[in-house]
């Protein structure tokens, strides 16, 4: 998914396990990248009960995600996906303990690490497995095998920066199987946004280039909540062309559209910016206050912005329980 984004991104937690604890010491000191915490394991056995125990409630499902209607005429159930729950974590400060990826030694008393691997139950954590010279063709069996996700040779002589990287790009890849798996429930006019280069390039250097550690999209267009690290929110808006059309429409035929609510929308200078978990808009005699200026995207289809604070988001902020809380919690430690 390297042209595209991802549906939700959190600081998450790295887990290491090496029966030498200097060795593990010196990894801290080498990997300290910004907004990953980390847990040190020297005993196998008891990493793999901490790891399997934490992945309990460590998935990121998809069945949260999912409303189901009722249908009163017949004993059938209608169900829908409803993006708008995808920021619910929000208020959850465990969400910064989840495991999205395990970094093992492959040479372990007890267990070795292909063994350990294979005893995971989450199939999303990413797992990289550390080896020596005589290891790498068991390595790569493993890989094959699909129980490891990468293996890097201790010792080598980039063996930190290699490191450093695998950890960056495992992170991201464990985020990007939740947005494919996402992606397989949508149609293929849903969530555009996530395959469109043009997007991506805005999303990366323009919206995340604001102290941003943590988003969460909150429909199809490609709208997002971003979070700093002390939790004040902030709200990205985005529509479409079609969707102005619609709302254009909506306004008129209701009868109740103020003339300067119908000319804003008709020139696209301006855009709605309101969000609810129903997914209802405000009566349109109400749709003056949720009015904010639109800046235009040329990418795949037209896009229509805003940034703004999340006063227009039915949130509440006093509840957010920020990587700042968190940390304030949670040590690095050895055990």
């Amino acid at each position: 998914m390297s042209s595209s984004i991802l549906s939700c991104f959190f600081p998450s937690t790295v887990v290491f396990v090496d029966d030498n604890e200097s060795f593990l010491r010196g990894l801290l000191e080498v990997v300290n990248i910004n907004n990953l915490s980390y847990k040190m394991i020297t005993d196998s056995r008891k990493a793999l009960d901490f790891v399997n125990n934490s992945l309990d409630n460590n998935f990121l499902d998809l069945a949260n995600l999912t409303d189901v209607e009722e249908k009163l005429d017949s004993n059938n159930k209608s169900v829908f996906m409803n993006l708008n729950k995808i920021h619910n974590d929000i208020y959850n400060v465990n969400r910064f303990a989840k495991i999205s990826v395990i970094v093992a030694d492959y040479a372990m008393p007890g267990i070795n690490g292909v063994d350990f691997f294979s005893k995971i139950k989450n199939l999303s954590v990413q797992k990289i497995l550390l080896t020596g010279v005589a290891d790498e063709k068991i390595a790569i069996d493993a890989f094959n095998s699909g129980y490891i996700n990468k293996f890097i040779k201790k010792g080598s002589l980039n063996f930190d920066e290699e490191l450093i990287n695998a950890i960056q790009k495992s992170v991201n890849q464990y985020f990007s199987i939740y947005t494919i798996d996402l992606l397989k429930h949508m149609s293929l006019v849903d969530c555009n946004h996530l395959r469109d280069p043009v997007f991506a390039n805005f999303f990366y250097n323009t919206c995340l280039n604001r102290n941003y550690i943590e988003y969460y999209m909150l429909d199809t267009f490609g709208s997002y909540l971003f979070l700093t690290e002390n939790g004040q929110p902030f709200l990205l808006s985005v529509t479409n062309e079609n969707e102005m059309d619609k709302l254009t429409q909506m306004a008129i035929d209701s009868g109740d559209a103020q003339e300067e609510v119908l000319n804003s929308l008709k020139s696209r200078e301006y855009m709605l910016v309101n969000y609810k978990q129903s997914g209802q808009l405000p009566p349109v005699r109400e749709w003056k206050k949720y009015l904010k200026p639109a800046r235009r995207l040329e990418g795949y289809q037209t896009y229509f912005f805003n940034f703004s604070d999340s006063y227009n988001l039915n949130i509440d902020i006093d509840k957010i329980k920020s990587y700042q809380d968190f940390k304030l919690l949670y040590h690095n430690d050895m055990w």
